[in-house]
């Protein structure tokens, strides 16, 4: 982690001798840079923290996990996409050298003062929540140690095993929660997000809890349950106002980077119109049941050289296959280059700005696991899975709003998808399977989520419909992969990740992470 454990301020100091001790007024001064600040002000911290904890660029969200829960493609082969190292890794390495680094310097600096606990407690949350994505996408991670390099000088930081950092990181949730006080100070400006909203940092908390909960029940169902029930019993988002959802400015740099006030996630598409596509498996899925979400999500490019405006006729809309396989149509090696103007690429209204919002987590998102912990019976109540079910479809195609006009989606138009594409409650592998192919549809861009909510509950079965290798040898006998590979700096540099590598397995996508049980 040459920029993120080990990212810390070097402070060079002069030794003066006894020799200058004649001519030394002023000498304090000297070499005191006006720009260095030793002590960050919080209220400028936490902003800064809240934009990034979305990566700024691309690299692995777009180029590796966005084809692994195959809703964007670069038409880069599987077995490409499996090899360890590289940009896997590029998560990690942005994760501990900005937002995490810059979170724990933060709750260190906020809990040192009692009237500011409410900063404290959304620190440590925030922290929770980019804990839980860095792990859930490699496993052990450094959580105890990691991010304190410049407090500790903690370089070379050990690494945990995962059933260790989520049980910290239930604990860190519930005292937050518990720690908060409308009575001290409240960051209402700095919180770009809540604007220091106590009930709705309460609301994301319990939520984020209900989200972890259910992700460790194949390995530790009682605790699972147990933070399940506590944090339905705590109170969860209610609505579309609810979700923690960052806003974004234009992309103002160039050279083709992004400003990091800016959503760089679809920098693949602005910066590369040629080369990224929606699949064939996203497109179908909603084409298939007259999803009013596709001129939402997708159009026909209409130049190969520059982004713009294109086609958003949903019966116009053409998905690039997946890792290559050509099984729903005539089979040939490649897709000729002048035939690209015929496969969707991300509506440039919408999705497609760098200006475009970010929900990381969602009043919807939270309805679909509580419809999928009804059907489970790891909660009980009055509320029916279907109607967990149909809140959470009407509230991921609402919420669609915020990305502009084009992304209104009415009330008549969910009732209609509904209608069309009822809810089976007499059959659990179909409800469970809807319910998570939902997930998967509201979870677009989010594609870190996707990708663990995929591992987790085995839904969409995608892989399972790959052509044969024996048809498309290009498929390569394509399994879901697992995790991603650390960066390879961290492994070069750090030897306390081979004992991560004992206890887990090998640095391989096919390596399970704790709680991913077959």
């Amino acid at each position: 982690m040459k920029r993120n454990i080990k990212n810390i301020a070097v402070v060079a100091v002069m030794a003066l001798t006894g020799v200058l001790s004649s001519c030394d007024k002023g000498f304090d001064k000297v070499n005191v840079s006006e720009d260095f600040v030793s002590t960050p002000n919080p209220e400028y911290q936490l902003p800064d923290i809240e934009l990034k904890m979305l990566d700024n660029t691309y690299y692995t969200l777009g180029d590796f996990v966005a084809p692994f829960v195959m809703q964007v493609t670069n038409r880069k082969s599987y077995e490409t996409l499996n090899v360890a190292g590289g940009y896997h890794g590029y998560h990690f390495e942005w994760i501990y050298g900005n937002p995490l680094v810059n979170v724990v310097d933060f709750i260190e600096r906020t809990k040192a003062d009692p009237t500011r606990v409410n900063y404290t407690s959304i620190g440590r949350i925030i922290k929770v929540y980019l804990a839980h994505q860095l792990t859930d996408l490699y496993g052990e991670i450094p959580y105890f140690e990691g991010g304190r390099g410049y407090l500790d000088r903690t370089f070379t930081p050990a690494y945990d095993p995962q059933d260790k950092i989520y049980a910290d990181m239930f604990k860190e949730l519930d005292e937050a929660i518990s720690a908060f006080d409308n009575t001290q100070r409240i960051p209402t400006t700095a919180d770009i997000v809540y604007k220091g909203d106590i009930a709705k940092w309460k609301k994301f908390a319990n939520s984020l809890m209900l989200r972890l909960g259910l992700r460790i029940m194949k390995a530790d169902g009682v605790n699972g349950k147990k933070w399940i029930e506590k944090a339905v019993a705590g109170g969860l988002m209610q609505n579309n106002d609810d979700n923690f959802l960052v806003k974004y400015l234009p992309n103002s740099s160039t050279g083709g980077t992004t400003n990091p006030t800016s959503n760089g996630q679809a920098h693949i598409f602005i910066r590369y119109p040629d080369n990224y596509r929606l699949t064939s498996q996203f497109i179908n899925q909603l084409k298939n049941t007259a999803d009013p979400r596709m001129s939402v999500y997708a159009m026909l490019p209409a130049s190969r050289t520059a982004y713009g405006a294109g086609n958003k006729d949903p019966a116009k809309q053409k998905g690039w296959p997946a890792f290559g396989d050509r099984a729903e149509e005539a089979p040939y090696s490649s897709i000729p280059s002048a035939n690209r103007l015929n496969y969707s690429v991300s509506n440039n209204t919408t999705f497609g700005r760098y200006d475009a919002p970010y929900i990381h987590l969602s009043y919807a998102q939270v309805q679909f696991q509580l419809a999928e912990c009804t059907v489970r019976q790891i909660i009980t109540g009055s509320t029916t899975a279907k109607t967990y079910y149909e809140n959470g479809v009407r509230a991921a195609m609402d919420q669609l709003k915020a990305y502009g006009s084009e992304g209104v989606i009415t009330a008549t138009q969910a009732t209609a998808y509904l209608n069309a594409n009822p809810y089976n409650p007499a059959d659990t592998e179909a409800a469970l399977e809807a319910i998570n192919m939902q997930y998967w549809i509201e979870t677009h861009y989010n594609w870190y989520e996707t990708f663990a909510n995929m591992r987790r509950s085995g839904y969409p079965k995608f892989y399972d419909q790959l052509a044969p290798v024996t048809q498309q040898p290009g498929n390569l006998n394509a399994k879901m992969p697992r995790r991603l590979t650390y960066q390879p700096d961290e492994v070069s540099t750090n030897p306390k990740l081979q004992q991560a590598l004992q206890r887990q397995g090998p640095d391989l996508t096919s390596t399970r992470v704790w709680w991913d049980k077959p």
